[in-house]
């Protein structure tokens, strides 16, 4: 008889489920933002439509880049966790406590499980 996993064990993969799942409907939400304004230039007046166009492209210009760098970060993961982990010491060092807890939770989020590093073993 096996033993049933721990609830750890368990919350930690019905997390995962969720956040792939998340990622899956965030996918289809952005598919039909673009649906809805017609061409990626208009997405930014999506998020303000009463606002001044001018106002919300100037906005938009400054947020683009840090979308790109955190793209950038997510597509090479190897790199990420160290890059995270000094963006914290530098948010928490200037009193941004709250923000660099976020950036050391997704540093955390891509460290290794230790079922990942554990050698194979064959059963009998």
């Amino acid at each position: 008889m096996t033993t049933p996993p721990d609830t750890p064990t368990v919350d930690q993969a019905l997390t995962g489920v969720c956040l792939t799942s998340g990622e899956h409907l965030a996918g289809l939400i952005a598919h039909g933002m673009l649906e809805v304004v017609g061409q990626p230039e208009k997405l930014p007046t999506l998020l303000f439509p009463d606002l001044d166009p001018d106002a919300v492209m100037r906005v938009w210009n400054t947020a683009l880049p840090v979308g790109f760098n955190a793209a950038r970060l997510a597509a090479n993961p190897r790199w990420t966790p160290g890059a995270l982990r000094r963006l914290k010491a530098a948010l928490n060092d200037a009193g941004y406590e709250a923000m660099g807890d976020l950036a050391g939770r997704s540093a955390r989020t891509l460290d290794p499980h230790p079922a990942d590093t554990e050698p194979v073993r064959e059963h009998p």
